[in-house]
């Protein structure tokens, strides 16, 4: 969700949210320590989720697979990516296409490998830096 907050969605007419299984309350904190701009929804009950087809019931009780959806102003999906750790969908493809009208003949966002190294790891330091980092107690 971080490489959401560096990217201009207001620029092409877009809004972001994220959809957290969290309840409010640790969204909101998770939200603010990642310095998001925009909301993290709660789905406590999985409700939205399941029927997305997102949900991964092996990890921690059951959470989210990561992805990405684009509605258009009727509330119609025009690009899905359900996205996995290792493969997803770049924030830039994903303004590229919004910035195309998401018409038809424009090519859909495609998910990439995303191969962890040395270049991975600073990225994950310099944010770090940037942004703190908090621990929370247990």
């Amino acid at each position: 969700m971080a490489e959401y907050r560096e990217q201009n969605f207001a620029a092409v007419g877009a809004h972001v949210a994220a959809l957290s299984v969290d309840e409010p309350e640790r969204a909101e904190a998770m939200r603010a320590q990642l310095k998001l701009p925009f909301p993290v929804l709660s789905d406590q009950k999985r409700e939205v989720i399941t029927a997305w087809g997102l949900l991964n019931a092996k990890e921690k009780g059951g959470i989210a697979y990561p992805a990405v959806f684009i509605l258009d102003g009727e509330r119609t999906v025009r690009y899905r990516s359900l996205d996995r750790t290792a493969a997803r969908v770049s924030t830039e493809a994903v303004l590229t296409f919004l910035r195309d009208g998401m018409t038809g003949s424009t090519e859909q966002p495609k998910q990439q490998r995303i191969r962890p190294g040395l270049r991975t790891f600073a990225t994950a330091i310099l944010s770090a830096l940037r942004h703190g980092i908090h621990v929370p107690k247990k």
